[in-house]
């Protein structure tokens, strides 16, 4: 705990005011990604080496946006920072942890905003005033958005983001995880929950599975698994009107 307010102190005077409610939750977030590092190291490692072969296929590479960009665990921002001018890291917390890393590159800024359409409608509108926009990641920040929508709203979150993603005027690489699924110690399933609320998505380019709560962090008799999938460029596998995955 004194770690965790440690970072929290030092992140305070540098998040804007409207944002500092939302820093308790992602020092959380960073101090489990702590406690967590090998049981999380094939999923950052696999996120990470998708949005380094996405690179490869973006042209020009002006700027990107990478929306839930968090502790910058599964950023490969160095690959980022290398190829593109310009590095839009969104959320709503942003941590001194990551001072460090940035200092490097005067062209990586960090912008605070709320993604989530239950409490801001024009969610995805400041992407339209980002000038020379080449390419949009939307990385495991879907299911965090439905988490903390209001009761009955996170359907609703979940379609906007999807939605407003697909009509995006440049490539979107969407990685979300799906579900999780809860194991007691003999391997049983104890409990299972869709984490997108019944969405109903296409085929994905890729899919992996993640260990966010190995036994022993929210219990030593359970386990918490969640399933990832990644679409490279989820305008075209969402463009299939006719199988209702866009509206």
């Amino acid at each position: 705990m004194i770690v965790e307010s440690f970072v929290y102190a030092l992140s305070y005077p540098g998040t804007p005011k409207a944002f500092r409610p939302h820093l308790a939750d992602a020092v959380g977030l960073w101090a489990r990604g702590q406690r967590q590092f090998e049981a999380w190291a094939p999923h950052i490692a696999r996120t990470r080496g998708l949005i380094d072969t996405m690179i490869d296929d973006v042209a020009p590479r002006r700027t990107v946006a990478v929306l839930g960009s968090g502790p910058l665990f599964d950023v490969p921002l160095e690959a980022l920072a290398r190829t593109f001018e310009t590095v839009l890291l969104v959320d709503q917390a942003h941590l001194a942890t990551t001072n460090r890393r940035l200092r490097r590159y005067p062209h990586v800024r960090r912008q605070w905003h709320d993604l989530s359409a239950a409490t801001n409608p024009d969610h995805l509108g400041f992407l339209g005033r980002v000038p020379d926009l080449d390419w949009v990641i939307s990385l495991n920040l879907l299911s965090q958005l439905a988490h903390w929508a209001p009761q009955g709203e996170a359907r609703g979150v979940v379609d906007a983001h999807l939605d407003g993603l697909a009509v995006l005027p440049c490539p979107v690489t969407l990685v979300t995880d799906l579900d999780y699924r809860v194991f007691g110690r003999n391997g049983g399933i104890k409990e299972q929950f869709d984490l997108l609320h019944g969405r109903p998505l296409p085929p994905s380019d890729q899919s992996w599975l993640w260990e966010v709560a190995p036994l022993g962090e929210e219990s030593g008799s359970i386990r918490r698994v969640h399933s990832v999938a990644a679409w490279l460029d989820w305008r075209k596998s969402a463009g299939a009107k006719e199988f209702g995955f866009i509206r």
